[in-house]
């Protein structure tokens, strides 16, 4: 039982920021393994662990100022946090600050640490003459994991006359072993979007290993058009 409290206290800070920080959409560009995954969740634990001990430690000298008797450990050392944590009060207040803390910690690192990175890095790399890092870590989440409505037709190198359209609902995230796309109103975007020249394309996203064509439709022409094929329907209804 104290192993499993020892992992807990000194992995648990750092565990919830990786995670806390994929979900908020900073994605590797590979799966990591275990071994990276326990080296990066050691570092997160730092900024997010201190804090939380350091509010208990801060929290301890203005209580033991008031206080005889019962007071409160301070912590010196390691060994202090592994005898405070067989104090089920502290093992609480521990975890909860430390899904707090972790959290507030994974949106600031999400949304303006990363970015802060990202340009002092751009900044070396374009006065080594290397192309600039883009926001994302991936082509795929550059292109598809953005909050915007996308209407793309679908089709494969080795058969380019079987083409699927669509509205994209859903996208598999980048770590996932393979890429899947949720498409709606296919359909009614095959009848829009066929044949019809007045569409301009946006991108074409080309994935080199399993051969697929994803053709991105500029959202502007697209409205357009499905404007324009509703109101022949109207025009017939009258």
């Amino acid at each position: 039982m104290e192993n499993f409290v020892a992992i807990l206290i000194f992995t648990l800070p750092g565990l919830l920021s990786y995670f806390w920080i994929q979900l908020f959409g900073l994605n590797p560009a590979s799966k990591h393994i275990n071994f990276e995954i326990a080296a990066i969740s050691a570092i997160l634990w730092f900024p997010v662990g201190m804090v939380v001990l350091g509010i208990y430690q801060l929290a301890g000298m203005i209580v033991n100022t008031h206080l005889i008797s019962n007071r409160w450990l301070s912590i010196q050392t390691l060994s202090d946090v592994l005898e405070l944590s067989n104090n089920l009060g502290f093992l609480v207040y521990f975890v909860l600050f430390s899904v707090l803390f972790s959290f507030l910690f994974s949106w600031f690192v999400s949304r303006f640490g990363y970015k802060w990175m990202i340009k002092l890095v751009n900044v070396v790399r374009k006065e080594s003459g290397t192309a600039e890092l883009s926001d994302t870590s991936t082509v795929w989440n550059e292109t598809f994991l953005k909050d915007d409505a996308q209407v793309i037709s679908f089709r494969k190198i080795d058969n380019p006359d079987e083409v699927i359209y669509g509205i994209i609902e859903k996208v598999s995230r980048p770590v996932e072993l393979e890429r899947n796309l949720l498409l709606s109103d296919s359909e009614h975007w095959t009848n829009i979007l066929k044949d019809n020249k007045d569409v301009e394309l946006d991108k074409i996203f080309v994935d080199t290993k399993t051969g697929f064509i994803i053709s991105i439709y500029n959202t502007d022409d697209a409205i357009k058009a499905q404007e324009k094929y509703n109101a022949t329907f109207e025009s017939d209804a009258d």
